[in-house]
């Protein structure tokens, strides 16, 4: 499928069965979930901190990300693959089609930033353009500075229609699908309803949104330095990987 149809046939599980989203930052990662039926790689800023060691996702940059949706398109996946728009990269409509013409070049098949109302024209600028996008809205890793740390979203009422106005500007200027993250679930539950693309939530509680995304390394349980409070690990590779380079050390030290 083109990155459109796929696009189209995200937008069209809006009430369906539910998206099974994964970030992925690298060729074999992005196989191995594909391989497992994964609808959705995000190659994320998150890679800022789970791959690139940063304290957070304002020290990613453009480079950084059109290196690491090159390796994820290599694989050649049946999912979308969705590039992000890292900060200070669409300031302005004109730069925020730049930036999505370069992650498209790369490889990615849609773009996400971050952002509602003042986020609007630039995703107009993109999705006229012909590039599928994605919102985010919620909490916004790329504000995490200013707004002081990660902060639950949509606990009153005043937060939820904040929300929803935005949802409303990115729906009409095109996006296929929206992002939630940490939107508290009564809340993330009455916008999903409320709205006529997909939600795909993280930390907004299970079955409140149109689909989930979770961060791979979260999943796997490979970046024990930090797991989010609502992550869920499937697996625990990091103590796999700690035992497998000991019993090396072991043989080769004999």
């Amino acid at each position: 499928m083109t990155a459109q149809q796929k696009a189209a046939a995200l937008r069209a599980r809006k009430g369906g069965r539910p998206i099974a989203a994964l970030t992925a930052y690298d060729y074999p990662t992005a196989r191995l979930l594909d391989e497992a039926g994964v609808d959705v790689l995000l190659v994320g800023d998150s890679l800022g901190m789970v791959v690139l060691g940063f304290p957070d996702t304002t020290h990613v940059t453009l480079d950084h990300m059109l290196h690491h949706v090159a390796a994820v398109a290599r694989a050649k996946p049946s999912a979308l693959v969705i590039g992000d728009l890292p900060i200070h990269t669409y300031d302005t409509p004109q730069q925020a089609l730049e930036t999505a013409r370069r992650l498209v070049a790369a490889g990615a098949e849609a773009v996400k930033l971050e952002g509602g109302i003042r986020q609007a024209e630039k995703v107009r600028a993109i999705t006229s353009a012909g590039i599928p996008v994605i919102g985010h809205l919620g909490m916004l890793p790329q504000r995490v500075q200013e707004e002081g740390g990660y902060r639950k979203k949509g606990k009153t009422p005043e937060q939820a229609d904040a929300i929803r106005e935005g949802a409303l500007a990115l729906i009409a200027a095109g996006v296929c699908a929206i992002v939630f993250e940490s939107i508290i679930p009564e809340t993330a539950r009455l916008l999903t309803a409320s709205l006529s693309v997909p939600t795909i939530g993280i930390g907004c509680g299970e079955h409140t949104c149109d689909g989930e995304v979770a961060v791979v390394t979260d999943l796997l349980g490979s970046y024990p330095w930090f797991v989010p409070p609502f992550a869920k690990p499937e697996a625990d590779v990091a103590a796999i990987i700690r035992e497998a380079a000991a019993r090396y050390v072991a043989r080769v030290g004999g």
